[in-house]
């Protein structure tokens, strides 16, 4: 087995340990699951706060709330998936269209654009 592969096999068993901690342990309730340390700093929410929470609520089938913690959730989660069928799971031809796709200047800018405009929005709304 190549090295490439042994890496895929460690990080998706690594997702998926991460996805049980935080299927398990709700961070809302635990001290132990990391705080934002941007948040923590500035007192500003980062785009990204609120994923934990999010993708607690998502894993237990509560999709409002997964939404209510953090709204970029909805978009982010499919980019993200995407991603990592491209680089982690696909293979041959399959793995290159998806990675045109997904490593595409166009998408990448959308996504960066995207993510900066919700954490402006979030700041100012104080969603």
């Amino acid at each position: 087995m190549d090295t490439s592969r042994i890496l895929n096999i460690l990080f998706i068993v690594g997702m998926l340990l991460v996805a049980a901690a935080i299927y398990l342990f709700n961070p809302t309730e635990y001290t132990f699951m990391p705080k934002c340390i941007f948040k923590s700093l500035t007192g500003f929410s980062c785009p990204g706060c609120g994923f934990q929470r999010s993708l607690h609520a998502f894993l237990h089938g509560d999709f409002a709330s997964a939404i209510r913690y953090n709204y970029f959730f909805l978009i982010a989660m499919p980019y993200l998936f995407s991603v990592v069928m491209s680089d982690v799971i696909l293979r041959g031809e399959a793995r290159r269209r998806w990675q045109r796709f997904t490593h595409s200047r166009w998408v990448l800018l959308g996504f960066v654009i995207l993510a900066m405009a919700w954490w402006i929005v979030r700041n100012i709304t104080g969603l």
